[in-house]
């Protein structure tokens, strides 16, 4: 079998080409195609089975491809929730302390800063509306632009109840270590004390173990004897 790109022969058992790396299975299966048009009397059943064989191959092809990109469009699913969870959901009091603090800092500070600049600038704003336009209006416009800048107050009473949330949260209590009790030594007292007798306690002489020539004598005198 010679490879269509480079012309190099190689092999059936080869799936691709040693030289350029073209895909020689799709060459494989024509070849088979052509020798079982030339052998078989039953062309159009074996054209047929080998036409399904390639779709076949394709769509499972394909459908493992999507499942592949299915798999990862779960994984990274699941890993976005698990982080989203993991930043909810609040472990220590230490930490929910910590959060209102900030949270609650941060509001009032701006709170305070929106009031400041619509203070002045309520102050410094002159309108300068035709008489007509005022008179539509159902309410007087100067008393309005003068207490605008009470809107900053929201965000500011917002951060303070932030952080009396804050201090009303205790710390968890430190864990001390705790060592096992100790438990005093036993000493046994005059009454629990046991006398052992001399004889038990004193070693008797050692007696020298018995000798190879007894033992000996002892056979050959039994045999002359007999």
């Amino acid at each position: 079998m010679f490879c269509p790109q480079c012309g190099v022969e190689s092999s059936t058992d080869l799936k691709f080409c040693r030289s350029c790396g073209a895909n020689l299975k799709v060459i494989g299966k024509a070849v088979s195609l052509s020798e079982a048009i030339a052998r078989s009397d039953s062309v159009p059943a074996k054209i047929k089975d080998m036409v399904k064989n390639l779709k076949i191959e394709k769509v499972t092809d394909e459908v493992s491809r999507a499942m592949e990109k299915m798999n990862q469009e779960i994984a990274r699913s699941s890993d976005e929730r698990r982080n989203k969870f993991s930043w909810r959901k609040e472990k220590t009091p230490e930490q929910r302390r910590e959060r209102h603090f900030t949270t609650g800092l941060i509001k009032f500070f701006s709170g305070g800063g929106l009031s400041i600049f619509l203070y002045f600038l309520s102050h410094a704003l002159v309108l300068k509306l035709p008489p007509d336009v005022i008179a539509k209006i159902p309410f007087e416009i100067d008393p309005v632009v003068r207490v605008v800048w009470l809107v900053g107050l929201i965000p500011m009473l917002a951060g303070l109840g932030h952080i009396l949330a804050g201090l009303t949260i205790r710390p968890a209590p430190v864990k001390q270590i705790e060592f096992p009790e100790q438990t005093p030594l036993r000493i046994d007292s005059e009454m629990d004390r046991k006398d052992y007798p001399n004889e038990s306690t004193v070693f008797g002489p050692r007696e020298p173990p018995a000798s190879v020539t007894d033992r000996t004598t002892n056979i050959l005198e039994h045999k002359i004897g007999r």
